[in-house]
C-alpha cells in the first residue's frame, strides 16, 4: 500500500507541474535546460519555442536570466510560438531586454513587437542602459488569449537593426482583475508606480508578476506609511500588493500632479487605475476628500475618501493621453487633510473596443522609472500544435496504469494472505490515509527586477 502511495504522491506531483505550465511559465531565451532562481522560479530554456534565431552568452555577466539571448540576423519576422496559456483568462507576458552592447556596435536596435498577432509595441533601447547590468528594457501586455498557446513575434523595422530578446515570462491572473478589458483588447503597461516608497516591488511581494516603481524624488510630496496592521484589498477588483497599499504619498499643499506620464506626443486611449488607502486613523474632525483628474475628465464618480485598512480602486479608461497630459489631485472645499496616493497603474488600450489604440514605445527599467509601449495587428509566424493535451493525456494514462497495476497488486496479495470465510458475514474495512492534492497556482516573478517565474503557485511572478 506505501508503494502505491509513493507512486500516486509522484504522479500529482508531475501533474501538478504539467498542470502549472499552463498557468505560468519564464523562458530564458538563448539557454539551454532549465533552472530555479533566488526566488524559487523555474526557468526553461527556449528550445521548442522557436526554429530561428542565434543564441548567445554576454560575457562578463553571470545575472540569469539576462546573461543569454537570442538575436535574430535575418527574417523581417521572427516568432516565439507554441507558449501555454489558459485560454480566456486573463494573462500577463511580459519581454525583456538586456542589451549589453552583446554585438560590439555600440547602438542598440529598434524594432517591433507583435503578441499573439494582434498586439504591437515597439522596443526603442536608448544608449543609457548600455553596460550596466542594473538597467533593463522590457515590455509588458495584459490580454486575455483566445487560444491555449500564444506567440511573441519580433519584427525587423530597420534593415540594419537585429532584433534580440532576453527572456519571456507569463503570468496568469485571477478572474476579475482587469475586468472592464474587452475581450479583444490588450492594455500595453506604460507606467506602474508605487508611492511613498523608496525601492522596486515585484514578486513575491506582488504574486502576480508586476513590476512597481518608487515615484521618484518630489519636494511637493510626503512619504506616509500606515499604521493599520494589515491592509484589507478586497475592494481593488486588480488586487494590488498589500505592501504598495501600505504606503502613500501625500500632498504638501492642496494638491498633488503627477505629469510626464510615460505616452507619445500624439496621445494614446488609456487604462489608468489608481488605488487609495487611508495611513492613519482619522479624528472626528479630520476629513480627507479629494477629486481627481486626468486632465479635464473626472476619474471615478465623486470624491475619493480613502479608508483606512482598506484598499479603494477607482478607473477611467477610453480616455485619450498624452505626454503632455496631468493626473491632478485636488482637495475638496470640506477637506481637511491633503491628497494621497498609493499606487498608479498606466496602460494604452491596444485594440480598443471604442477605436484607436496604437503604437509606441515600450519600457526601460533602471529599479525608479518604469514607462511602456503601443498596439496594433501582426499575423506573426506559423505556430505549433500545442502539445499540452497529449503530455496531459500521457500523463493521465500513465496514472491509470500505475495506480491499476498497483491496487491489483495489492488485491492479489490481500486473496493469497486472506483466511478462507465461509458462512460468515462478510466485514467491511475502513483505512484512513493521507493524500496529495493540487494547491492553486502561484505565478512566480523575478526578483530585484531580474529574477521571474515558471509556474509554480501562485503567489505574480
Amino acid at each position: 500500500m506505501m508503494a502505491a502511495l509513493l507512486h500516486l504522491s509522484t504522479l500529482l506531483s508531475l501533474l501538478a507541474t504539467i498542470l502549472s505550465i499552463a498557468e505560468s511559465i519564464s523562458i530564458d531565451c538563448g539557454s539551454t535546460g532549465s533552472y530555479v532562481d533566488s526566488n524559487n522560479v523555474t526557468w526553461v530554456g527556449d528550445k521548442g519555442f522557436v526554429t530561428t534565431g542565434e543564441p548567445m552568452k554576454i560575457p562578463d555577466v553571470i545575472t540569469k536570466p539576462i546573461n543569454t539571448l537570442r538575436y535574430f540576423p535575418t527574417g523581417q519576422t521572427n516568432c516565439y510560438t507554441n507558449i501555454p496559456v489558459t485560454k480566456r483568462q486573463k494573462t500577463l507576458v511580459r519581454t525583456k531586454f538586456y542589451y549589453e552592447n552583446y554585438d560590439g556596435n555600440f547602438s542598440p536596435p529598434s524594432f517591433d513587437l507583435v503578441y499573439d498577432g494582434k498586439h504591437r509595441d515597439s522596443v526603442e533601447i536608448t544608449e543609457y542602459l548600455l553596460n550596466n547590468e542594473e538597467t533593463f528594457y522590457y515590455s509588458e501586455l495584459i490580454f486575455a488569449p483566445t487560444n491555449e498557446s500564444i506567440s511573441v513575434c519580433l519584427i525587423r523595422t530597420s534593415p540594419s537593426d537585429n532584433p534580440f530578446i532576453s527572456s519571456i515570462e507569463v503570468y496568469s491572473l485571477d478572474v476579475g482583475m482587469y475586468a472592464d478589458l474587452g475581450p479583444s483588447e490588450g492594455l500595453i503597461t506604460r507606467q506602474r508606480t508605487t508611492c511613498g516608497a523608496k525601492e522596486s516591488i515585484s514578486y513575491p511581494l506582488d504574486p502576480y508578476g508586476r513590476p512597481w516603481y518608487p515615484l521618484g524624488a518630489d519636494d511637493t510630496l510626503a512619504d506616509l506609511t500606515t499604521s493599520a496592521p494589515s491592509i484589507d484589498i478586497t475592494g481593488a477588483s486588480n488586487k494590488p500588493p498589500e505592501v504598495v497599499m501600505s504606503k502613500a504619498s501625500s500632498s504638501l499643499g492642496e494638491s498633488i500632479k503627477l505629469s510626464n506620464l510615460a505616452l507619445p506626443l500624439t496621445g494614446l486611449p488609456v487604462y489608468l487605475a489608481l488605488y487609495f488607502s487611508e495611513p492613519q486613523t482619522l479624528g472626528r474632525t479630520q476629513k480627507r476628500s479629494f477629486n481627481v483628474f486626468l486632465d479635464e475628465t473626472q476619474v471615478g464618480s465623486g470624491p475619493i475618501i480613502p479608508v483606512f485598512g482598506k484598499a479603494t480602486q477607482v478607473v477611467l479608461r477610453d480616455v485619450v493621453a498624452t505626454s503632455g497630459s496631468k493626473i491632478v489631485f485636488q482637495s475638496t472645499g470640506d477637506s481637511v487633510l491633503p491628497p494621497i496616493i498609493n499606487g498608479v497603474e498606466l496602460f494604452s488600450i491596444s485594440n480598443s473596443r471604442n477605436g484607436g489604440g496604437g503604437g509606441g514605445s515600450g519600457s526601460q527599467s533602471s529599479g525608479g522609472n518604469n514607462d511602456f509601449g503601443g498596439g496594433a495587428k501582426n499575423n506573426g509566424g506559423k505556430k505549433k500544435k500545442n502539445k499540452l493535451p497529449l503530455i496531459l493525456g500521457v500523463a493521465f494514462a500513465s496514472a491509470f496504469v500505475i495506480l491499476s497495476s498497483t491496487f491489483g497488486a495489492i488485491f492479489l496479495r490481500k486473496r493469497q494472505n486472506a483466511k478462507p470465510q465461509s458462512n460468515t458475514t462478510p466485514t467491511t474495512s475502513t483505512e484512513n490515509g493521507t493524500g496529495t492534492g493540487m494547491s492553486p497556482l502561484v505565478e512566480q516573478q523575478f526578483a530585484s527586477d531580474t529574477d521571474h517565474s515558471y509556474v509554480v503557485q501562485d503567489d505574480h511572478h
